[in-house]
């Protein structure tokens, strides 16, 4: 039997759709109300280049990059054309996160976050 995931899950612009010439720093994601954090990176197939996960405890400042043990998955998770999509989740304590593409030959990418277990469901916004 199919189960329903919408109502479970809220899903954010994590980088909008861009051409990639250069490192890009995503947007940022508020993780209140939810415990948990998978980000989708996508490239277009000539992009190549990284994505890692940065946290911080305040919005718009402080971010680093988040450690080892608090990414499910590889912090500069390559992202090339073989490679188009690739996902990290975020495990650690942090309020804020973001996805940060580092660039290496340019293309086209975007990403999206995907927060779940929320405190209060269904979720909404979707």
């Amino acid at each position: 039997m199919l189960k329903e995931l919408k109502s479970t899950i809220k899903s954010e612009v994590a980088i909008a759709p861009v051409a990639a010439t250069g490192d890009i720093n995503g947007i940022e994601i508020d993780l209140k109300d939810f415990d948990a954090c998978t980000f989708v990176g996508l490239g277009d197939g000539t992009a190549i280049g990284t994505i890692k996960i940065q946290e911080s405890d305040t919005s718009g400042s402080g971010y680093a990059d988040a450690v080892a043990a608090d990414v499910f998955g590889t912090q500069d998770e390559a992202i090339n054309a073989s490679d188009t999509v690739k996902t990290l989740a975020y495990l650690g304590s942090k309020r804020y996160v973001r996805l940060v593409w580092t660039n290496g030959t340019n293309g086209d990418v975007a990403a999206v976050a995907q927060l779940g277990c929320a405190h209060l469901s269904p979720v909404s916004g979707n």
